[in-house]
């Protein structure tokens, strides 16, 4: 059964691939600006049931590893300064479940994410506080401080006197109702940082780069993005920047100031066929205006879609799982290089959205069967890897429910990516970064320590099991859920990633 299964796969993985080179051949129609399309390539919006916009799922390919980097922008830093902090992360829609926040502890999980807090709910008339409105996520911030999660908040929704954008709750704050919301965010902070909250990381917006013409008037989305300006509105958020970062120093100093979760929908520097990238130049637009100096950390959002048995890529960002891995990897390393372009090469980056996407809604027989949910756990244990490579200082899975295939429970059981969650947060929490694994052929991974321990986590890049010669006898092998492999010095590197360990 096990030959069968791995020809199977080895079939799929040939027909994909081929897919992918006609689809390159052929220079494929991606869809038209706006680029907020649905996954059949229609060129509607897609219905999203979290409220996050989508990329196109068509397959995509590189042909080099150098196809990747930004001709316009230096390249990264080939070793970046690691987290502080343990890597993994999750996002709930509410807190509010005592039984879903300790099964989050179980799994290992540092980082929490919520979105959000509704200024428009505080403040509907201006100068008028009701923070009685906030008292169910109160509640919530006491929940997840008392189990000694690091929560992420989103701070969201202009009220109707304060909009720069008429109608739209997700737009920007009009300039002179700035420091109204500078106030705000003074007193939001001096109020929930503090116990029992203890809330240290701030987000404004959740994917400000969209036009709020593209979405709902209350749309989730952060939507201070503008299809008018060549840097798509980043100027202006930098100018919310200037007015709340002082702000919110003075009301707790140790809080973070986070750009809201960039959606990054596509690479302005290498644009796929027929698309506009204009909204991720929304960040470039920040630093331009000198937003860099407001600012902590940039917030950014990373998905790749399913492309058949243990394979993924996002075609929007030229990004393919054997070419450089999960999407993060690209979009980080564009950040980077914005980073170092403008002066601020000390700011963090922490990817506060991270998932595999699975059809239109996850239900797709495709995306309940097997092979996706095995794709699934790993994805999780290599994306929680590149992350930590790549100096991120969190990994966010979204979510333990799950959007478009990407939950970890289904119907209150456990899918196996949950369990592949628990082993990569055991793996990794507590460890640094060596290096990364590129010499053995048709394998890859990364090296790294964890007290005083060499540690690898490798996989095949085709799919075919590889026999890997290990330097010496190493002390423990592990699959992506924990079970114990025979040790060996001989270790069979395939689809799904194996933990090796050595002794000090």
């Amino acid at each position: 059964m096990k030959r069968e299964m791995h020809l199977i796969s080895k079939i799929l993985r040939l027909g994909v691939l081929f897919l992918m080179v006609i689809l390159v051949a052929c220079n494929s129609q991606a869809a038209p600006s706006p680029t907020l399309v649905d996954q059949a390539g229609t060129g509607q919006p897609a219905v999203a049931p979290k409220g996050q916009a989508t990329e196109p799922a068509s397959p995509g390919v590189v042909t080099s590893p150098e196809a990747l980097q930004s001709t316009s922008l230096p390249a990264p830093t080939p070793m970046f300064v690691g987290s502080p902090y343990p890597i993994p992360g999750i996002e709930l829609e509410s807190l509010g479940s005592l039984d879903k926040l300790d099964l989050v502890v179980q799994m290992g999980a540092y980082w929490l994410r919520r979105n959000g807090l509704s200024w428009s709910e505080v403040e509907p008339e201006e100068g008028q506080r009701n923070w009685e409105a906030l008292a169910g996520l109160e509640q919530e911030l006491k929940n997840a401080s008392e189990r000694n999660l690091q929560l992420i908040l989103v701070i969201r929704r202009t009220p109707a006197w304060a909009q720069k954008v008429p109608g739209s709750f997700c737009g920007p704050v009009a300039a002179e109702k700035l420091p109204a919301f500078a106030s705000f965010v003074h007193d939001v902070v001096a109020r929930y940082s503090q116990p029992p909250y203890n809330v240290k990381y701030w987000e404004f917006g959740n994917e400000p780069d969209v036009d709020p013409g593209l979405v709902g008037p209350d749309s989730i989305f952060g939507c201070w993005g503008d299809q008018k300006d060549a840097y798509y509105g980043g100027g202006y958020y930098a100018e919310m920047l200037k007015s709340v970062y002082p702000q919110v120093k003075a009301a707790d100093p140790q809080s973070k100031v986070l750009v809201g979760g960039l959606l990054l929908d596509c690479d302005p520097v290498n644009p796929p066929e027929g698309r506009d990238c204009a909204p991720s130049r929304f960040m470039e637009g920040v630093l331009r205006s000198g937003g860099g100096d407001y600012l902590d950390g940039i917030s950014f959002h990373a998905y790749d879609y399913y492309l058949g048995p243990t394979m993924y890529g996002n075609s929007n960002w030229s990004s393919v799982w054997n070419v450089n891995g999960p999407v993060l990897v690209v979009k980080a390393r564009f950040l980077r290089n914005l980073l170092v372009a403008y002066g601020q090469p000390d700011k963090f980056l922490i990817n506060t959205e991270v998932g595999i996407l699975c059809g239109r809604d996850g239900n797709e027989p495709d995306c309940l069967a097997d092979e996706f949910q095995l794709t699934k756990a790993a994805y999780m244990a290599e994306a929680h890897a590149a992350a930590m490579a790549e100096g991120l200082w969190g990994n966010i899975w979204y979510s333990l429910t799950g959007w478009r295939g990407t939950g970890l429970i289904r119907e209150g059981k456990a899918l196996p990516a949950l369990e592949a969650f628990r082993i990569s947060a055991g793996q990794l929490t507590g460890a640094t970064f060596s290096r990364a694994i590129t010499e053995i052929p048709g394998v890859t991974g990364y090296e790294y320590t964890r007290d005083g321990k060499r540690s690898w986590i490798i996989w095949s890049l085709d799919g075919a099991e590889h026999q890997v010669q290990a330097p010496d006898l190493p002390a423990a092998i592990y699959d992506v859920f924990g079970q114990a492999i025979p040790v060996s010095q001989q270790i069979t590197a395939g689809a799904m990633p194996v933990y090796v360990e050595w002794g000090p």
